[in-house]
């Protein structure tokens, strides 16, 4: 009896250790997934959730999108980031340091000239002097102001760049941080009227000014109508993370992206900027949207089958990796770009003529194509994707 429990125990310890690979430390290391299908969590007609996956263990993890409104970047730049999925923007008041001070009536120290578009979607300018008239512009939507070709622009740019972003960075100089104006974006609409509904009512405005001692951020924020005092909120950087994203609806302070090395793909499913719709400039929010995680170090690149002359999907192996190829400065190659929409009938589907190839935080390289943008009864917001791990 001794024996046999004896070999059944060394039976079970080498089924153990040969489960699993070692680096040359002899820590154990779980291999990659090998891919997969995967349905992202993105909530249904309302997007009401962006969705970070890792693709090397197959985990999604879906966050309500209406957590928060910024984030403050954790390198070693002083950033602040906007929440796009939320249609988030903000405005620099150009000289104006002390945030009691500010009201909607508020002069600027200067007039600023602006594009927009009327409610016929003409080009205009307007000229505005106050602070309610700049809070006019502000929300994301066609009317928006703006002006691109003079680098004015009240939301994060599209390709995430830190460079990118519609706060300044944060000096560690107090009096050179000027107050923002900044607009809470759109409630989640919560009814379903049959089709597409991922935008609802203005979430209001607040008044905002950061600073930083290059470790750690002070945000202070307060209602407009507020002119006597603020509320504060202390952020350390934490280096495990992208970012730490901040509400300034309940004051709290969250790591709601996973860290850093363990996401490769945020399917955000709403997402928002200021750029060109055809020849005109405006404010825009997409559905189905895709991003991946440049900061992160993902690589992403995109091929198209335009003619018998490009590999397919199903052909495509490790050999034909291009590592050139691969984008590092900008999160939004797949974009909305992996579907398209009829807008006469209102059809969604995915366009089977592109995949990308992904390189992702832990330097494994996949594979990935979208199989569907619709439930089977053809609601949108269920988006679904196959990817294969790509090995010599």
């Amino acid at each position: 009896m001794k024996n046999k429990f004896l070999i059944l125990l060394l039976f079970i310890t080498t089924a153990l250790v040969t489960s699993c690979s070692s680096d040359d430390d002899g820590v154990n290391v779980t291999p990659p997934s090998s891919g997969g299908i995967i349905d992202p969590e993105v909530g249904g007609f309302n997007q009401a959730n962006r969705v970070y996956v890792d693709l090397s263990t197959g985990d999604q993890i879906p966050i309500a999108r209406d957590t928060w409104e910024i984030a403050v970047y954790n390198g070693s730049q002083n950033r602040v980031f906007l929440n796009n999925a939320l249609l988030v923007s903000a405005a620099e008041l150009e000289g104006i340091t002390d945030i009691t001070a500010v009201t909607e009536s508020t002069a600027l120290t200067s007039p600023l000239t602006l594009n927009a578009l009327d409610q016929t979607f003409t080009p205009i300018t307007v000229t505005v002097t106050t602070v309610a008239e700049l809070m006019q512009g502000l929300p994301v939507g066609y009317t928006q102001y703006g002006d691109i070709n003079a680098g004015v622009s009240f939301t994060d740019s599209k390709e995430g760049e830190l460079t990118g972003t519609a706060f300044d960075e944060i000096s560690t100089t107090d009096s050179s941080n000027n107050v923002y104006i900044v607009h809470l974006g759109n409630e989640i609409p919560t009814t379903n009227n049959g089709s597409l509904n991922t935008t609802g009512d203005s979430r209001g405005f607040m008044k905002v000014r950061i600073l930083t001692d290059g470790s750690s951020y002070t945000i202070q924020y307060a209602e407009l109508s507020n002119n006597t005092d603020f509320s504060e909120i202390t952020v350390t950087k934490d280096s495990n993370y992208n970012i730490t994203a901040v509400s300034l609806s309940d004051g709290q302070i969250s790591s709601l992206e996973p860290m850093s090395k363990d996401w490769d793909i945020d399917f955000g499913g709403v997402f928002s900027f200021y750029g060109f719709q055809g020849p005109l400039a405006a404010g825009l929010t997409y559905s189905d949207y895709t991003l991946h995680n440049t900061l992160g170090g993902v690589g992403l690149y995109e091929i198209t089958n335009e003619d018998d002359t490009t590999q397919s999907y199903t052909n495509f192996s490790y050999a034909d990796i291009n590592e050139t190829s691969f984008i590092y400065n900008d999160r939004a190659i797949v974009g909305s770009g992996w579907r398209s929409v009829d807008f006469m009938t209102g059809e969604t589907s995915v366009r089977e003529n592109r995949y990308y190839i992904v390189k992702d935080t832990d330097g494994n390289y996949y594979k990935l194509r979208f199989t569907a943008v619709e439930s089977e009864s053809g609601e949108r917001g269920y988006p679904q994707f196959q990817y294969e791990l790509l090995e010599e």
